[in-house]
């Protein structure tokens, strides 16, 4: 009996986790541009080495689900590509100059993204 009230309990979870994944490369990219701009707004706190060092594990947690959200991405049909948000990629781009002018940036920002992006080269 308690199998069985578990067993549901991890069914239902899956239904509901199922159901909100998104549908369409336009919700997928809705979710990807909401991460960028999390993304882009906490690389705008980092202002010193220390600032990064206390920031990493949230931009751990956003390269992850950026990540994520581009392996999602890859089964949608080709021909349903968007033109990319040039504004936000334009401001992440920005952000992430700055950080690499701090002294060891670019070695912290490379290190946060390592495991993310091994995950998008499998």
């Amino acid at each position: 009996m308690r199998f069985s009230l578990i067993f549901r309990g991890i069914f239902l979870v899956f239904c509901y986790a199922a159901s909100c994944s998104p549908s369409n490369l336009q919700e997928l990219r809705c979710e990807g541009e909401g991460e960028v701009k999390k993304l882009v707004a906490e690389l705008k706190k980092i202002e010193t080495r220390e600032d990064f060092e206390k920031s990493a594990k949230k931009l751990r947690k956003h390269f992850h689900r950026i990540a994520d959200l581009l392996i999602k991405a890859r089964g949608f049909p080709e021909g349903g590509e968007l033109p990319p948000e040039m504004a936000l990629s334009d401001e992440l781009f920005i952000e992430l100059a700055r950080i690499y002018e701090i002294a060891g940036g670019r070695a912290m920002v490379e290190k946060s993204q390592e495991e993310a992006v091994r995950r998008l080269s499998r």
